[in-house]
């Protein structure tokens, strides 16, 4: 099926319209001399007969479409301040959509403002709150609890607090990937096929075609090696050969490795000092090696 047709079929409800798209017939529906008879119900252990099973009824797909959904409050996530409500239920997409390359999105959606309520206090703070502010007691009559005590009761005050969320007023079935998913500079989009497509797909046959030692990469549009390989220090490993070769600069020459290194290096000789001067070390040039062409194949 095309795209079009998966769409027309997320449309259909119940089975029967889905058979008459299809162009297929139901099977027969169960006779009532085949189902149970009252004789043959289940006893319970008092000898009195359960209850009559239930008639087994046709499943109904649930179609992409608005419903009330549990939705979580965006909220400061913090211990202090309280609010309430935290979360609400309001309409959103739900449902499914026929096929593994659709899903169900919203097709225009609004913003709902609403208010919940904030506290800096809970009601054990409160009615703690209360009970020390009784008269008679001597010590909270100085100046500076009852500034405090009035402190506590200005941040206390309940206050509302505005929040949005988002509520979906239409819903229908689309791609499950979409032109931002794809990488414009290797892949092009199709919106038939619901998918990131490789621009090279020359290569991406000569690479299918060695299936054995290599693979093709979808994401990034490039063949690999089944069985990378660890290269010793002036290789790199190539996934064209699946081998290690020599790394070459852009003059063409090879880059030297560490056994070319050593070989290079050579002892500096040392002369011990001496006041009347003559002594010190002797400078010494170390020894260039030409550098080793490699031929290109």
């Amino acid at each position: 099926m095309d795209i079009s047709d998966l769409l027309r079929l997320n449309s259909l409800t119940n089975i029967s319209d889905f058979a008459s798209f299809l162009s297929i017939d139901l099977p027969p529906e169960e006779k009532e001399k085949d189902r149970p008879s009252d004789d043959v119900r289940i006893h319970t252990r008092f000898g009195t007969p359960s209850e009559t099973v239930e008639e087994v009824k046709m499943a109904e797909m649930a179609n992409c479409k608005p419903e009330l959904t549990t939705v979580s409050l965006d909220l400061p996530k913090k211990p202090t301040p309280i609010f309430f409500p935290t979360c609400v239920r309001i309409e959103q997409c739900g449902g499914c959509c026929y096929g593994p390359l659709l899903t169900c999105r919203p097709t225009v959606t609004e913003v709902v403002r609403l208010k919940v309520l904030k506290t800096t206090s809970s009601a054990a703070s409160s009615r703690n709150s209360n009970t020390n502010n009784r008269p008679g007691s001597g010590s909270e009559r100085s100046r500076g609890t009852t500034t405090r005590r009035r402190r506590r009761r200005r941040q206390s005050v309940p206050s509302f607090h505005e929040v949005q969320v988002e509520r979906h007023t239409a819903c229908g079935c689309g791609c499950r990937v979409q032109a931002s998913d794809c990488n414009l500079q290797v892949q092009d989009y199709r919106e038939g096929e619901c998918a990131c497509v490789c621009k090279n797909r020359d290569e991406k046959t000569k690479c299918e075609e060695q299936n054995s030692t290599k693979y093709w990469d979808n994401a990034s549009c490039n063949c690999y090696c089944r069985r990378p390989l660890d290269c010793s220090t002036g290789q790199f490993f190539s996934h064209e050969s699946c081998k290690c070769e020599e790394v070459v600069g852009r003059s063409g020459l090879r880059g030297p490795t560490v056994e070319d290194t050593f070989l290079t290096l050579q002892p500096v000789p040392i002369v011990p000092f001496r006041r009347g001067g003559g002594g010190g070390v002797i400078p010494f040039t170390p020894r260039r090696r030409k550098p080793v062409r490699v031929p290109l194949f």
